[in-house]
């Protein structure tokens, strides 16, 4: 008796969908430059899609108050530039003066996935690398990105800049001494 109300329930319902079906996470790849602009775009961000200087594809972007971001693909095929299965992720500080590289090294140690290097003016780039392989969620790389440009946010603030801050304080308190 109990059997024929749960066949009725069951025939009801089959037709339908489950909704995990219905809402299956969208996948993007390093493969796919142009989803990660759709997803960039979405998650509130002005992308470009360009080429960087080898001919691989490279997504310039940022939000209206932001760093200006980069999202650089790798292994890429050689001759068409296409099929690539990583990325990276790399902003760049403009320093008043050149950093000093313990305190880079400083930076890597504190955030887990950053890497920290300076250019020949002595300005630190971060970077963070994601394998995409065949594909992962959207939302797992839009909160990638997101962290990424937090941490760069962070460190900006709490060390890459501070010393130029504390002078800028210094000469500002100096000159009001100065005048009153």
């Amino acid at each position: 008796m109990i059997l024929r109300p749960l066949l009725a329930l069951a025939a009801l319902v089959a037709p339908f969908p489950l909704a995990a079906e219905e809402t299956a996470e969208r996948m993007i790849s390093a493969e796919r430059p142009e989803d990660m602009v759709i997803a960039l775009l979405n998650a509130g961000y002005d992308p470009e899609l360009i080429k960087d200087g080898v001919g691989d594809p490279a997504i310039s972007f940022s939000r209206a108050e932001g760093y200006p971001l980069m999202v650089l693909f790798y292994d890429c095929d050689e001759e068409t530039h296409d099929k690539c299965t990583s990325i990276q992720l790399r902003g760049g500080l403009d320093r008043a003066e050149p950093w000093n590289p313990a305190e880079a090294i400083e930076i890597s140690s504190r955030y887990r996935f950053l890497a920290v290097s300076l250019d020949e003016e002595g300005d630190p780039w971060m970077t963070w690398d994601i394998l995409t392989g065949n594909g992962i969620p959207e939302s797992l790389f839009v909160e990638a990105v997101e962290r990424f440009e937090a941490t760069l946010e962070e460190a900006a603030d709490a060390l890459v800049f501070a010393e130029e801050r504390e002078a800028e304080i210094e000469a500002a308190a100096s000159a009001a001494e100065a005048g009153g």
